[in-house]
């Protein structure tokens, strides 16, 4: 069977559609025009900047940490973040009351009816913003130049491409030597194997984010619709290998909010093996585990009512026997969360550790990352697709080193604008833990080698390198493992060309070659044990 292709075309709906992390917030343009009679952002009377960011650090906190007037430009502090403070605030009703979904808005209880806060106070506010915001955003501090000696890893695109690229689902099957990836656009699972050529296309008639194999079961998660919506349309299917195909056997959850990742365990000691579902959502969402009955169905119990939600990790945090859950929340939180289990599926929520709102979570994986036998979080902050504005100096990789418990301390940043997933190995087996790291949002302009890096470890000092043809794709999402069978770790990275627009500059030439020829997936074969096969 020949590669089945289909022509290029745009994603429908606002922005072009995008994965729910890349737009975390409903947009709503109306209130830009509602607020008109504060665009220049002036006050009536002279504004004391003290009693100022006092009412700031006063009305802020009630939804978030402070966000310090350092943390953007002047402009967009202007322009972006405070209309949609008074959108948040009650003080622009007829802004939700325009919007298609204002049913579903109304409901989720985010956007009061009443104002919150007087427009006195709220221009006050709006001025210490001006007056303490630097004109022109903080630079990042750069890493050191990234250089293009990737002399370990093989750079090869996948020879499947059906129309353009439109892949947030990339995963590694080391048994079986394939990669899993989706096709956002014309909602298909598609498998490739180790030389990126076409295997198989499942149809799914939704949107693939996430996908696992658990108990000899494959479990799909679909998000729905990729743009900002509140109208729940998100699945878990159930898929099972028959007659050398994958094919659909049940659907386990249905309409739920914007899922984006399933994990898997016995949360109550029953024997059978729960569900733990992060449902994004877009303001209406929720984080819950699905307790497993002896029918088969599960029973929803929800562990955070509220969206934001882009994954978990499951593991004993504080040695009781126990299993626990980590999840990352974006949104305005910005949090690590512990859920602590006693052993009943009855769970105690505990923040590990929370950024100012404007931080842009978008990935965490749970690893050993210094070698003392204690889980530690490696994550990525640089979601710069929530509205247009410049790249951020805090965006980029942390680590969070154990200290024992559930204690956690940042010890690691590389900076890296629009970091959006990052996967900490040992990927030249030196003893020491390096980190391949893709970005969403680079600067395309000064440093478009930021769209892929390998971090190489260098007794605790780090080298920079990516791969020569790394604008070839615009990557988003990734995965590790080894899928030629050599005894190495491999990386596949993958690329989805669309992205929110103007949030950052992305020339025309770029878009016209990914369009053209991007590949949906680059497979980097590591050549540390044997070089990959010619083509």
């Amino acid at each position: 069977m020949k590669n089945p292709r289909l022509p290029p075309r745009r994603p429908s709906g606002l922005n072009g559609g995008l994965p729910a992390r890349l737009q975390r917030r409903i947009l709503l343009p109306a209130a830009l025009a509602w607020l008109g009679w504060l665009a220049l952002g002036q006050a009536a009377e002279p504004v004391d900047l003290a009693k100022a960011e006092a009412l700031a650090r006063q009305y802020c906190v009630t939804c978030h940490l402070f966000s310090e007037p350092s943390l953007l430009d002047q402009k967009t502090w202007i322009t972006q973040v405070m209309p949609r403070m008074a959108i948040r605030m009650g003080l622009s009703p007829e802004s939700v009351n325009q919007h298609p979904e204002a049913e579903a808005l109304w409901k989720s209880g985010r956007f009061p009816r009443e104002p919150l806060i007087t427009k006195a106070d709220y221009l006050a506010i709006l001025e210490y913003y001006k007056a303490k915001a630097p004109k022109e955003a903080l630079a990042q501090k750069p890493v050191g130049p990234i250089g293009l000696e990737l002399k370990q890893f093989t750079a090869r695109p996948s020879r499947f491409r059906r129309s353009v690229g439109a892949v947030n689902m990339v995963r590694i099957d080391e048994a079986r030597r394939w990669i899993y990836h989706s096709d956002g656009l014309n909602k298909f699972l598609d498998v490739i194997d180790s030389g990126g050529n076409w295997v198989e296309s499942l149809q799914v008639g939704n949107v693939p984010v996430a996908f696992a194999e658990n108990g000899g079961d494959f479990f799909l998660t679909m998000i729905g619709t990729f743009t900002p919506s509140d109208i729940p349309r998100g699945e878990l299917a159930l898929l099972r290998r028959e007659n050398g195909a994958f094919t659909r056997k049940k659907t386990l959850l249905l309409n739920i909010p914007r899922p984006t990742h399933t994990n898997f365990a016995d949360l109550n000691g029953d024997g059978r093996t729960d569900l733990i579902v992060s449902m994004y959502g877009n303001n209406i969402g929720r984080l819950s585990w699905f307790e497993k009955n002896e029918n088969g169905d599960y029973a929803e119990h929800i562990l955070l009512p509220r969206s934001g939600t882009l994954s978990t990790a499951v593991h004993d945090f504080n040695d009781d026997g126990h299993p626990d859950i980590a999840a990352l929340v974006a949104q305005e939180v910005e949090a690590m969360y512990l859920f602590l289990n006693d052993g009943k599926g009855v769970f105690t929520p505990q923040i590990v550790f929370q950024g100012h709102p404007l931080l842009g979570h978008s990935s965490f994986e749970l690893t050993d990352f210094d070698g003392d036998s204690r889980p530690d979080f490696v994550v990525t902050t640089g979601d710069n697709g929530e509205y247009p504005s410049p790249p951020k100096s805090y965006h980029g990789v942390r680590v969070y080193l154990n200290r024992g418990g559930t204690q956690f301390e940042e010890s690691l940043f590389l900076p890296l604008n629009g970091a959006f997933r990052a996967l900490a190995r040992d990927y030249d087996e030196d003893g020491d833990t390096d980190i391949a790291a893709v970005s969403y949002f680079p600067n395309y302009n000064k440093s478009p080698r930021e769209s892929f890096v390998y971090f190489e470890n260098k007794n605790g000092s780090y080298t920079a390198n990516t791969f020569r043809t790394c604008i070839s794709g615009r990557w988003l999402t990734m995965d590790a493992g080894d899928v030629d069978g050599d005894g190495d770790i491999d990386l596949a990275l993958g690329n989805y060309m669309y992205g929110p627009d103007k949030a950052i500059f992305v020339p025309d030439f770029l878009m016209k070659t990914w369009e053209r020829s991007g590949p949906p997936v680059m497979i980097l074969h590591n050549t540390l044990h044997s070089k990959p096969a010619r083509r």
